[in-house]
């Protein structure tokens, strides 16, 4: 027994100190940051965790995005920033490992004091990209499951007035069947309020958003404009981008801000976290999409579209497509839109970057158009050139795109800062065949800088969705040893639209017969009864004599029936298929039935004896009414001839009832899949 408590004990004691050892390998990886002053500003310097180096990746790298507090924001990898006033900040360090094979750190959160303000109140930084934009965004990094990301929401006022109004961010497209992101938080810098009372708006209304004249009005008066326009409703296009983008994404996220003066600029940081189901949707192009509403009429609201990639790592040379999930029946209308993402991460420059793209069976590479690329220049003309341009060609596995005569940075370089200058893109368009197999297809890009070996990309995968094509269809089931016996049925069948592998087919069959005389049905034969009467005084004698007596059932019958088959087909060709199945039947009769007695009466007289009567008879004895129902299983196999993957075809098949043994039976169809 002793040795007994003793080996639990060391089992007991070696199990905890595995267990401490995992907790130990499990420690979540931490991040900080310092500051020291630099004249009137602040140097910020991040403390990183050793990176997990990836197998085969290049070397593994971290970026950053720092928030100050006052919102301003940097990408460097050691920021300086002065603060205009003197005051408490709370600063925020977000860290992404790139090549990295460990979790992404959380954020570091940290308080600074600044004791002496610069006096000069500046956004230094937005995310604007084009003239004449009230609203853009930009991520942190690219979302991958489960972690957190930040949308950089710059807003402005492109107006001659100070206005109020709101900011809307639209998410979790409702084209996708789960969520992608949820609100974590949202860091104001400039008096934004969340609005926690918003509702979707309604798409059969179009009430005017919150408008405030009377503010306006004073604003103008100070200025002597006119007001005379002040009480219109805010412009149409406010509601119809709002109404749209509630069509199209689950949630919606509105903040209030005041007081935007005329070229005013701001940021607004909104924290979201990445769903565990977002993993299904890798390699997949999502949307996030922001609406500015301003108060003041004068001014259209705008809205700002960002597409980001769904990534399973942060790996800077990646292929991502616009569906991973697309629709069969729509597919020749469905534009397929393709990203491959590169980064030179050299110690130099590179001058030609080639993008190999594998394309799949099934899409029209004589239809590829490019959308976008970085860096820009144009499409190489026909003759050679010694100017920057992109080449486009195709070869036989798929499309290729050479950047030529270009300078693109190496994240290496010692001269390089700005890690998002030695990265580029090529989004192009892409048409599916009218052919198309009905089966999943991936692509996947080979990037070569200069003359370096070449890096692959990850596969960018897109399935169709199963789709449903009813078909109606009609036909005659009969015994093979009695085709008048048979019965006419119509029904519907339920299969995946256009399948191109084996899959599965219901049907609801009903037949229907009326009623028709089965075989008579012999209950009882006499013969050769014989009799002696006396008639008329006793004076002549007859004998009667039966031949035959028979005692007979005869009765009819007609019915209605309900058939489920379940089947496994499979389309070997356009116009052949093969299936087989099993079947229940239930079938529900009625009719009559009547028992009959027939027979011969031979009369012999006395009086003329070689000249008998012959009296034949038939007596209805009884008639009932029979009605009743019946349960029987059946198995099968069938052939199809036609368009038997969507169209009319004609179908043959040929099984047995599963009662009293193996009762054949065979049907044939016409039906239209739809």
């Amino acid at each position: 027994m002793k040795n007994l408590f003793g080996c639990l004990f060391f089992y007991g004691l070696f199990f905890c100190v595995i267990q401490a050892q995992t907790a130990v390998v499990h420690t979540p990886r931490l991040v900080d940051f310092t500051t020291t002053a630099d004249g009137n500003a602040l140097r910020f310097a991040s403390i990183l965790p050793p990176l997990m180096q990836k197998a085969g990746a290049r070397p593994a790298y971290w970026t950053a995005h720092w928030e100050f507090g006052d919102g301003n924001f940097s990408n460097e990898d050691s920021p300086i920033h002065a603060y205009a006033q003197a005051g408490n900040y709370t600063a925020v360090l977000y860290a992404t490992p790139h090549y990295d094979d460990g979790k992404v750190p959380d954020k570091k959160e940290k308080g600074v004091v600044v004791t002496l303000g610069s006096g000069f109140a500046r956004l230094e930084k937005n995310v604007f990209t084009e003239p004449g934009q009230s609203i853009a965004m930009r991520t942190s990094r690219e979302p991958t499951p489960q972690e957190e990301l930040v949308c950089i929401i710059s807003y402005q006022h492109n107006s001659r007035l100070t206005t109020d109004g709101q900011l809307h961010l639209f998410y979790n497209e409702k084209r996708f069947p789960g969520t992608h992101f949820t609100l974590q938080q949202a860091r104001a810098h400039f008096g934004e309020t969340i609005n926690t009372n918003l509702t979707a708006v309604d798409p059969a209304t179009t009430a005017p958003r919150e408008f405030d004249p009377a503010g306006l009005a004073a604003t103008l008066s100070t200025t002597g404009e006119s007001a005379s326009f002040l009480f219109a409703p805010p412009p149409s296009t406010a509601e119809e981008l709002l109404i749209q983008a509630n069509k199209t994404y689950r949630t919606e996220n509105t903040w209030r801000f005041t007081h935007l003066a005329p070229g005013e600029r701001r940021n607004l940081f909104v924290s979201l976290l990445s769903t565990s189901g977002m993993v299904k949707d890798t390699n997949t192009t999502i949307h996030l999409q922001a609406i500015f509403e301003p108060f003041d009429p004068a001014v259209a609201a705008q809205e700002f579209t960002l597409e980001i990639e769904i990534v399973s790592s942060h790996d800077p040379n990646a292929i991502a497509v616009s569906d991973n999930r697309v629709n069969y029946r729509f597919v020749k209308s469905k534009d397929l839109n393709y990203t491959v993402r590169f980064q030179n991460n050299g110690k130099g420059p590179a001058s030609t970057v080639q993008l190999s793209v594998e394309v799949p069976a099934g899409l029209n590479m004589g239809k590829m158009r490019p959308m976008d690329w970085y860096p820009k220049c144009p499409i190489c003309p026909k003759e050679p050139t010694t100017r920057s341009c992109l080449d486009t060609s195709s070869t036989k596995d798929g499309l290729q795109f050479t950047f030529r005569n270009i300078y693109l940075p190496g994240s290496s370089q010692e001269d390089v800062n700005n890690r998002d200058s030695t990265k580029g893109f090529v989004k192009y368009r892409i048409v599916p065949n009218k052919d198309m197999p009905k089966r999943s297809f991936r692509s996947r890009a080979k990037i070569v800088f200069d003359k370096n070996p070449p890096i692959f990309t990850n596969f960018s995968k897109t399935r169709f969705k199963p789709g449903l094509s009813p078909g109606p269809k009609f036909g005659y089931a009969f015994t093979p040893d009695s085709l008048k016996a048979g019965y006419l049925f119509v029904g519907v069948s339920l299969s995946p639209y256009k399948s191109w592998r084996v899959y599965p087919q219901v049907e609801l069959l009903t037949g229907i017969k009326g009623r028709t005389d089965l075989a008579d049905n012999l209950l009882s034969a006499d013969s050769t009864k014989t009799t002696i009467d006396t008639f008329i005084n006793g004076a002549v004698f007859v004998y009667r004599r039966v031949i035959y007596d028979t005692t007979i059932e005869k009765s009819n019958r007609g019915f209605i029936s309900f058939e489920i088959p379940l089947l496994l087909r499979k389309n070997f060709s356009p116009v052949f298929g093969a299936g087989v199945g099993v079947s229940t039947r239930f079938t529900f009769y009625n009719g009559e039935k009547t028992i009959v007695k027939r027979g011969v009466e031979k009369r012999i007289f006395n009086t003329t004896p070689d000249t008998p009567e012959i009296h034949p008879y038939a007596k209805t004895v009884g008639t009932e009414t029979t009605s009743g129902h019946s349960t029987r299983f059946a198995v099968f196999a069938d052939l199809t001839f036609g368009s038997v993957r969507a169209g009319p075809n004609l179908g043959i098949r040929a099984g047995g009832v599963l009662q009293n043994g193996f009762q054949p039976f065979v049907q044939v169809a016409l039906e239209i899949k739809l």
